[in-house]
């Protein structure tokens, strides 16, 4: 199965720079320091066989295998013709910690002047592999190196394999990135490959092998793509058995597919040599992170909104074209169709609700405006649109319910929106009774949200805001707690900057 999003065009605004970093140094790593490996490893191999550690290794590594349990993998090993079995222990021994740790402990050999002999010959043999830029850095089971578990994800066992995730790196890396921004970008891409190492850590223990590929770290931008666009629809490449075809739908619906297909190949098929462990791990701490950015509002909205747009065939230019026209039905249709397809989008509400405005039709105006107040986002695109159709409805005395202004105050605050916080407390002009903020019943919750926005007005050292958000603390709320902590702090300011 094979599922790739492309969706954004990449263009010269949308290159995605720390991406493109990425694969050159993937590829240098590949086609540079790993380059002629292969050819080392056979060689450090053959030295294996002609200096003799098979004859030492060979019953030590069959003692091994009984003594921790692996008694089926003894059973085969013994069933191998000796030359084969030699090949195979070296070939296992190149990862196999546990076992190297075993031998020089002396415990696996019958008495000292085995363990004797063995040692110059395996020193000599360890510094060959020492050489190998590869076997230096790779992941081996059953070891915790946080170092092999980070550069692990920049080394390839081949050409196709470095060109298959590079591929899917630079697929995912332009929508990932550009929602993101650079720097997160890349902690997420460095957090997944740490992260899936640390599953395939987990799921392998006790196993002898290693691991090596930047697909766990690509699993978690697939995971963080499909939390951070979401609900929004996206086109895809799927193509399954002879089936395949371009579709679109929210991106979300992706992580079930993907995740599903790993977990389903780690349980079924977990002995072809593919890390589906490693894989589900990205997929799932990079969901996780995604979570956490959109949480934190740490995500490009208006990168997101506009490859929305891009799919949109060019009804949104036409529709804000129509407007400027003052065409209002045909931007209306156009927008309804938008919104049809896209209901979650934010600008689309706020361009309806306009279109509702110019018409003169306010009952609806207020109600498409009310709808874009009760939108929920944290990004600062987003607080902007919503405080100036609250501005707006505030003018037209049509603001919105106590109830709903201290939820975009408390929001906003979240959001470090600060100044559009005052707005949401401080109504503007003659507020009516819907719209008053200084409904009694609602005070108590009033005059916190007031004293925290001055505390962070004090923490980004806004000496005027701080003062001005304290005295309306105490002029609107003269007998809740805070005012009394306010009238201290205006005090203290007083003295530190005495007027005249």
């Amino acid at each position: 199965m094979l599922i790739i999003p492309l969706h954004h065009p990449l263009t010269r605004a949308t290159f995605p720079f720390v991406t493109a970093l990425l694969i050159l140094v993937n590829a240098w790593v590949f086609f540079g320091l790993q380059s002629g490996d292969q050819e080392a490893i056979m060689q450090a191999q053959r030295q294996y066989q002609q200096a003799g550690l098979a004859r030492y290794e060979m019953p030590a590594y069959q003692r091994h295998l009984l003594a921790t349990h692996q008694s089926d993998a003894a059973a085969e090993l013994g069933r191998m013709p000796v030359v084969q079995r030699s090949a195979e222990v070296a070939r296992r021994t190149l990862t196999d910690v546990e076992f190297i740790t075993a031998l020089r402990t002396g415990a696996l050999f019958d008495n000292a002047s085995e363990l004797e002999a063995w040692k110059p010959l395996r020193a000599a043999y360890d510094a060959r592999l020492d050489e190998v830029f590869t076997l230096r850095h790779l992941l081996r089971s059953s070891e915790i190196d946080p170092g092999r578990m980070l550069t692990a994800a920049f080394l390839h066992g081949g050409a196709m394999h470095l060109v298959g995730n590079m591929l899917f790196l630079l697929a995912l890396g332009l929508l990932v990135e550009g929602a993101l921004g650079p720097g997160r970008f890349l902690a997420v891409y460095l957090l997944g490959a740490f992260a899936s190492s640390a599953v395939s850590l987990l799921w392998r223990w006790g196993e002898a092998g290693g691991g090596l590929g930047a697909s766990g770290a690509v699993a978690a931008l697939m995971g963080v793509f499909c939390v951070v666009w979401g609900r929004q629809p996206v086109r895809f490449f799927y193509w399954f058995g002879v089936v395949f075809d371009y579709v679109r739908a929210p991106a979300i619906w992706l992580l079930p597919a993907w995740l599903g297909w790993e977990v389903y190949n780690l349980l079924a098929n977990d002995d072809i040599g593919i890390g589906f462990d490693a894989h589900a791990g990205g997929i799932v701490s990079g969901a996780i992170m995604g979570g956490v950015l959109v949480g934190f509002g740490q995500v490009r909205q208006t990168f997101i909104s506009t490859g929305m747009q891009a799919e949109t065939d060019g009804r949104w230019e036409q529709a804000q074209a129509h407007l400027g026209r003052m065409q209002l039905a045909e931007a209306e249709s156009l927008l309804a169709a938008i919104a049809r397809d896209e209901p979650d989008r934010l600008d689309v509400a706020v361009m309806r609700y306009r279109v509702a405005r110019n018409g003169g039709r306010e009952d609806l105006a207020r109600q498409r405006g009310r709808a874009v107040l009760d939108h929920v986002g944290t990004g600062r695109d987003e607080i902007v649109l919503q405080s100036d159709v609250l501005r707006e409805l505030d003018r037209a005395g049509v603001g919105p319910s106590v109830e709903t202004r201290l939820e975009l105050a408390r929001r906003w605050l979240q959001a470090g929106a600060l100044e559009a916080v005052e707005l949401a407390l401080l109504p503007m002009d003659a507020p009516t009774a819907t719209t008053s903020a200084d409904d009694p019943g609602h005070a108590p919750a009033q005059a916190l949200l007031w004293f925290r926005l001055a505390l962070a007005y004090r923490d980004r050292q806004l000496d005027e805001a701080q003062r001005r958000a304290l005295q309306q603390l105490v002029e609107r709320h003269p007998r809740q707690p805070q005012a009394e902590k306010a009238r201290l702090l205006l005090g203290e300011m007083g003295v530190q900057r005495p007027s005249g």
